[in-house]
């Protein structure tokens, strides 16, 4: 587990004042219509970038944005909207960019285009992170939810300058460090299409006698291993299982579960055309009374066909985890999505702005975007 990085942390923001500080985000917001349907990603940043204002910092902020490189120009009038200090800054020159920021006036901001549009971004080429750093004099990384990835904007800039994490970023670790070790009885629950990315996070819980319960397409593969028919289920089929693993007996699957023509059938049942898109109203019942048992419940993924509209059981088990007396963690746009949906997000004790990044930590205990800050220099601005 990562130890220092309460040691990263700005205490004091005046001790930036005349700084440039480089600001990585997350604002990769969904858009509709040309119209951002989904700001609860930006609109947790806004209070820390006026805090930032406030004590005469010029910031740098860059995010990435889109699933394929593009501009991030349609959340430009949401985030002009409510922080009106920030100039955008479309540039692909660092000469250019490297001249508004020592332009930049105390207490103003420049927001530079997509990360990604940058070549060498997801590569973490080295070159990139130094000519981003040259933007800057410190660097706070306050994007958790992007910080399991080794790109040149969160990993790169740091080996180039003594670098912070951000408010946002320390909320995530305060709260998913508890959730390392959970108090028991504790479930995690867990869902998505790939075992091959979540294995060693299940093993780790099972592992510290903590209830797992699979859905999703993952289980398919642990179905498939035990030799039971899945039909033309989605499945991962590229990472070996232990017979260990599959006889553990705090790994719970379905008893239960919806196929794609609307047939509910129990596990062992499914025929060999059949599609599992869903779990059944007996395995919510089965999984409702080991949430009611819990102290701490985690959640991640949904269990259910999500992308085809297959949300039945993660609704149902999502109101059971909100409505529990557990201490209760959840993460993953589609789980988050579906809780928003629901008017259940206050329910739930924290809710993690990381999808993958969330369950990277929980797995490890750090993410590289962590260690790169803790690797940083030591001394600086406290």
């Amino acid at each position: 587990m990562e130890k220092n990085w309460r040691e990263h942390l700005i205490e004091d923001y005046s001790s930036l004042k005349g700084k440039r500080v480089i600001v990585r985000l997350d604002w990769n917001m969904p858009i509709t219509d040309g119209v951002v349907s989904d700001t609860s990603r930006a609109d947790v940043t806004f209070e820390f970038l006026k805090k930032l204002s406030f004590a005469g910092v010029k910031m740098v902020l860059m995010t990435h944005f889109g699933e394929k490189g593009e501009s991030i120009e349609p959340i430009l009038s949401y985030i002009k909207l409510h922080v009106p200090f920030i100039t955008y800054t479309p540039s692909l020159s660092f000469d250019e960019l490297e001249q508004a920021s020592r332009d930049i006036k105390e207490g103003e901001a420049i927001l530079l285009e997509n990360v990604r549009m940058w070549k060498g971004e997801t590569d973490n080429l080295p070159s990139l992170g130094r000519n981003f750093a040259t933007l800057g004099d410190v660097y706070i990384n306050n994007a958790f939810s992007v910080s399991h990835r080794e790109h040149a904007s969160v990993v790169g800039i740091p080996k180039n300058l003594l670098s912070y994490l951000g408010p946002l970023f320390v909320r995530e670790l305060e709260h998913l460090t508890h959730a390392l070790t959970p108090q028991k009885p504790a479930l995690l629950i867990i869902g998505g299409a790939k075992i091959k990315t979540k294995l060693s996070l299940i093993e780790r819980y099972l592992n510290q006698g903590v209830h797992v319960f699979v859905g999703g397409a993952m289980v398919h593969d642990i179905w498939k291993a035990r030799g039971v028919e899945i039909g033309t289920s989605l499945f991962d089929g590229t990472t070996p299982l232990t017979e260990t693993f599959l006889a553990h007996p705090f790994l719970m699957t379905p008893i239960d579960v919806v196929l794609e023509n609307g047939e509910t059938v129990p596990f062992y049942s499914i025929p060999h055309d059949g599609k599992v898109v869903d779990c059944g109203k007996d395995t919510v019942e089965m999984i409702s009374k080991t949430i009611a048992e819990a102290k701490t419940i985690i959640a991640n993924g949904p269990l259910g066909l999500y992308e085809k509209g297959w949300l039945t059981g993660t609704e149902q088990v999502l109101t059971k985890i909100g409505t529990s007396n557990a201490t209760t963690y959840i993460g993953g746009g589609d789980t988050v999505s579906v809780a928003h949906s629901l008017h259940l997000l206050r329910t739930f004790d924290f809710v993690s702005l990381g999808g993958g990044a969330m369950l990277d930590f929980l797995a490890s205990g750090t993410l590289p975007g962590i260690h790169a800050v803790t690797e940083s220099k030591q001394t600086g601005y406290r």
